[in-house]
């Protein structure tokens, strides 16, 4: 079966009322440390390790549409991963999430 199927895999992570509106929560799937985020109550999810030096996004901050790392303050977009303020070229992996029967989904890739 080609990875390119009409039917993605999401995996159920996370129930959408254990993370409450503009909080975080680390979350492991298939070996991947990923940051899920409620912010204004849509659910992002991105690569939990700053491409700077591996801090904890989920361990952050949460401003704008923004998540910022604790350690040197690199601020990514919640929607397309991109580094707005450090360096621009840099960028962090975003899965794509729904909400299903109350459960938080994400999809790896």
């Amino acid at each position: 079966m080609s990875s390119d199927s009409p039917n993605p895999v999401f995996h159920a992570i996370l129930d959408e009322c254990s993370l409450a509106d503009n909080t975080m929560e680390i979350v492991e799937l298939q070996g991947e440390k990923i940051a899920v985020i409620k912010r204004l109550g849509k659910i992002y999810a991105l690569d939990n390790n700053c491409p700077h030096l591996g801090g904890s996004l989920g361990r952050g901050t949460l401003k704008d549409n923004c998540v910022i790392c604790p350690l040197h303050h690199w601020t990514f977009d919640l929607s397309t991963g991109k580094c707005v303020n450090g360096v621009p070229d840099e960028k962090v992996a975003t899965y794509e999430t729904k909400v299903e029967n109350g459960k938080i989904m994400l999809k790896l890739s």
